[in-house]
């Protein structure tokens, strides 16, 4: 298997008392991951399942460098190097080649539609800062290249072209749906390698589950990884090719999505 995300038996616990300001009272911790190990196959959609409080969102967390586990590690595999992500900080991580849909939605104020993608895509002289003072013509795009890219790369998607319309609009004026969307739209441009997306299918219309399906086989057909935490059982037997099961800060099974959706604990978990 060509693994582009090798995670190795993490360990990551919270203070179990809070008192004001954030400080800490007593000694109790909670174990949130306990010893978590999981591969990821290129190119692949693989799902994190697991019911609320299972660490889903901890372990994305960690991978994205945004907390720091207290045992283990995340290697991410690029073609030609590796980055262990809890090591790394989460610019590094992102610059990198790992993209972040985060749950519910994550504007910046009143920056504009355009703006919001414009930051996303991750032009590539920005990743090389001594070629950028060597070379700055040669390396750096201009505001009017960049959003040509953007274009050709959202023009394939209906509501991709829709949010393109509203490009001057505040990103903050768009319904919850549309900036979910606009999230998508900003992995599509940023050129990432392995996306990790948080309830993708959260707060969506009919018709932009379509654009999510779409989104996905695009990425996938382009060689991307996917790894995404999901609650919509449907969404996951149609979308994607191995599941997690994720329960105590663990992961209890694996599979396709048939096979772990046919456990009972599963089943117990989700209602099904």
């Amino acid at each position: 298997m060509d693994t582009i995300l090798n995670i190795k038996d993490i360990h990551k616990s919270f203070a179990a008392n809070y008192g004001r300001r954030g400080r800490v009272f007593g000694n109790e911790y909670k174990n949130v991951i306990n010893g978590l190990s999981a591969n990821l196959e290129r190119g692949s959609i693989t799902a994190l399942v697991g019911g609320n409080g299972a660490g889903k969102t901890s372990l994305f967390n960690i991978i994205s460098g945004l907390l720091r586990p207290e045992a283990g590690s995340v290697v991410f595999n690029k073609a030609e190097s590796s980055l262990d992500c809890t090591l790394a900080t989460p610019h590094r991580i992102a610059s990198g080649g790992v993209g972040r849909m985060f749950q519910g939605t994550r504007v910046f104020g009143e920056l504009s539609v355009i703006d919001h993608l414009l930051i996303q895509a991750r032009p590539a002289w920005t990743e090389r800062p001594f070629n950028n003072v060597l070379f700055p013509v040669k390396n750096r795009k201009s505001g009017r290249e960049l959003k040509q890219d953007i274009y050709e790369a959202m023009k394939e998607f209906d509501e991709f072209r829709e949010l393109w319309k509203d490009g001057e609009k505040a990103a903050s004026s768009l319904s919850y749906a549309r900036q979910r969307m606009l999230s998508l739209a900003g992995l599509l441009v940023g050129n990432y390698d392995l996306l990790l997306l948080d309830e993708p299918s959260s707060g969506l219309n009919p018709g932009s589950f379509d654009t999510l399906y779409k989104f996905l086989n695009m990425m996938q057909a382009g060689g991307k990884t996917i790894f995404l935490i999901e609650h919509n059982m449907n969404f996951i037997k149609t979308a994607v090719d191995h599941c997690h099961y994720m329960a105590e800060g663990r992961i209890l099974f694996s599979g396709t999505p048939e096979e772990v959706l046919e456990h009972d604990e599963v089943k117990q978990s989700y209602l099904l």
